[in-house]
């Protein structure tokens, strides 16, 4: 049985056109932040940068986006620009966090 045909609607269609902006701006700023000399000695294994993320996001509220592509473009800017300054201190302290706390 198809799932549109367990729904009422096709679930991961809907999933495709669903996008949390919150999640672009941390990967962003992670990779800005790590890229510093400050924090050259941060471990960047896999597990610590989704350990990273995780801990950023988990602090930051979630911004859903969909709409038409038309709109799309200048509401992502005018979300991004009340969230970077947000983001980049949670994502420092994720670094801190993580670094302190290794689950490696």
């Amino acid at each position: 049985m198809k799932d549109i045909e367990k729904n009422c609607f096709d679930v991961e269609e809907l999933k495709k056109e669903l996008r949390n902006n919150t999640e672009k701006i941390v990967l962003n700023t992670m990779n800005e932040l790590l890229k510093d000399p400050e924090y050259g000695n941060t471990c960047k294994c896999h597990q610590c940068l989704k350990d990273i993320a995780s801990y950023a996001l988990n602090r930051l509220p979630a911004k859903y986006i969909a709409s038409p592509k038309g709109n799309l473009q200048s509401k992502i800017a005018e979300f991004e620009n009340s969230v970077n300054i947000d983001a980049a201190s949670v994502v420092k302290k994720a670094i801190k966090v993580v670094s302190n706390n290794p689950r490696h």
